[in-house]
């Protein structure tokens, strides 16, 4: 009986253990689904959406065309800022 007992026991902690798993997912799918966008975007980010270099995006900020700051080691640009060339682009 008690073999029995322990069968049963697994079974259902198998089952607690995949209903959590699917509770998990359900509220990861709902973050990913109300994240707002960034407030800034690191150099990465502003290369892959301008669809430019590294030294052209440096070389924006150098001449002042696209305004950064500097978060301890990394540059971070504004929303505001990459949406300003944005509209200038189109």
């Amino acid at each position: 009986m008690t073999g029995k007992i322990i069968k049963e026991d697994d079974f259902s902690l198998q089952q607690q253990m995949a209903d959590l798993k699917n509770e998990i997912k359900v509220l990861r799918d709902e973050l990913k689904a109300n994240k707002s966008p960034p407030l800034f975007y690191s150099i990465a980010q502003c290369m892959e959406i301008l669809n430019i270099s590294r030294s052209t995006v440096n070389r924006m900020i150098k001449n002042g065309d696209l305004k950064a700051k500097k978060a301890y080691r990394k540059v971070l640009v504004p929303k505001n800022e990459l949406e300003k060339i944005l509209i200038n682009l189109n």
